[in-house]
């Protein structure tokens, strides 16, 4: 029975500044050092699967390494690893995204002969085992940033080989949630192809888009933002020969040393600050729990729920530093933890009824809120008679969009909340 297995890594981002962290944080000590260094750990991790696990092959579909941040660093650690794994006699097959395309690679780089580099038209590469034909490898690179073809249509099973057959491919597959869509592609147009699997770039999330052909991201192998949170690597991809063709199973293999990960913490009813500490404390500790060992550290936001007395200290500018002060790093525990920042969502604690009940501006509007909430065509008429002048302007519907229900009745919460603190202040 035939038995092929390869490594699929995609979205490195090698040398790539982590986003959304203040420069106080970026720059300290233990943090900096591990943030500086967390997407060429991630890389030296993925060449230390590959000589342990011996795969057939490693593929890496594309953005390993971002040519606006214009890093020889990055694709001098890249070149080492390559020459790490000729001497492990691991063959790699490399296509460049929108981050690194074709035009962007430093061409005085000089690469070993188990790699593979995909050019801006599909190419094709056999790899035997025993002197007969084991697999054939088809990818393509992007040639510039905007690559807005449909790529994954110049793809065609060879038929002149009756193996497995892959293709590497960076591209946006239909009903992938991304702005950045490049090289856009339906399902139909990859299962079309005839090949038995793909390994896909561009979506930073592990995600199996169909089992048979196995078509697959790998997601990328360390997360840059707050938006990238939970454990990132690759995927070593089993297939197996059968009567129907190819099956393939694929294990997920963790390479990002650092994992960001966004808390919720309920302090409903809580009356004391030290309490709310004692909670966010406890709740990123058990986090430290959980994770991986490979992991060395966590960044987190945290974000208060609940209804509390505190609700208004807590919406002040001033408490939320110095709690976010205290909290910023637990090094009492392993991996450490480091707080990114904190969001609000708490409202007060309060008799809503007995608000209602006030004759005054501040009853009355509860009166309107309570409405509101309970009509959701007045909710839609005050809504449209706020928003609809701000978004009418065809910049600003670019930039954000327009609210939905859910977040229309946050934004109701929120001017409730307001109203509260400032009519009752006067």
């Amino acid at each position: 029975m035939d038995v092929i297995r390869y490594i699929h890594a995609a979205d490195l981002h090698l040398d790539t500044p982590f986003q959304g962290l203040s420069r106080e944080t970026a720059q300290e000590g233990p943090l900096a050092r591990l943030l500086q260094e967390a997407t060429f750990t991630a890389l030296d991790r993925l060449i230390g699967f590959c000589e342990s696990e011996k795969p057939d092959f490693l593929v890496l579909a594309g953005d390993i390494y971002n040519q606006e941040n214009h890093s020889v660093k990055a694709q001098l650690r890249l070149r080492d690893g390559c020459q790490r794994l000729r001497q492990a006699g691991v063959r790699v097959f490399l296509s460049h995204g929108n981050h690194d395309p074709l035009d962007s690679r430093l061409h005085t780089v000089e690469w070993p002969d188990n790699v593979t580099i995909f050019g801006p038209e599909t190419e094709r590469h056999c790899i035997e085992r025993d002197g007969r034909p084991l697999a054939v490898i088809h990818g393509i690179s992007h040639a510039t940033t905007r690559e807005g073809r449909n790529l994954a249509r110049l793809f065609q099973r060879d038929q002149r080989y009756d193996c497995f057959q892959l293709g590497v491919l960076h591209c946006t597959v239909e009903g992938e949630h991304k702005a950045d869509r490049y090289a856009p592609c339906s399902l139909v147009d990859l299962k079309a192809t005839g090949l038995d699997a793909w390994a896909l770039g561009h979506v930073h999330e592990t995600r199996q888009l169909c089992q048979h052909p196995f078509i697959a991201y790998a997601g990328s192998a360390q997360g840059l933002h707050i938006n990238e949170s939970g454990p990132r690597g690759c995927l070593l991809v089993t297939a197996t020969a059968n009567d129907s063709g190819w099956s393939c199973a694929a294990d997920f293999l963790r390479l990002g040393p650092v994992q960001w990960e966004k808390l919720d913490v309920d302090v409903e009813g809580v009356n004391h600050l030290d309490e709310i500490e004692r909670r966010i404390s406890q709740h990123m500790e058990k986090l430290t729990d959980s994770v991986a060992p490979s992991c060395r550290g966590i960044v987190t936001r945290v974000r208060l729920t609940g209804r509390t007395t505190l609700d208004s200290l807590l919406h002040e500018d001033v408490c939320q530093a110095d709690l976010a002060e205290r909290l910023h790093y637990l090094g009492n525990s392993a991996p450490g933890i480091w707080l990114k920042d904190m969001q609000v969502a708490t409202r007060p604690l309060i008799n809503h009824e007995e608000y209602r009940q006030r004759e005054d501006i501040l009853g009355e509007a509860m009166r309107l809120a309570q409405t509101m909430r309970q009509n959701q065509e007045i909710m839609q008429c005050i809504g449209h008679s706020a928003l609809d002048p701000l978004f009418g302007h065809n910049r600003l519907r670019k930039i954000l969009p327009y609210p939905d229900a859910g977040r229309m009745q946050a934004l109701l919460d929120d001017a409730e909340r307001l109203c509260m603190d400032l009519l009752e202040k006067r």
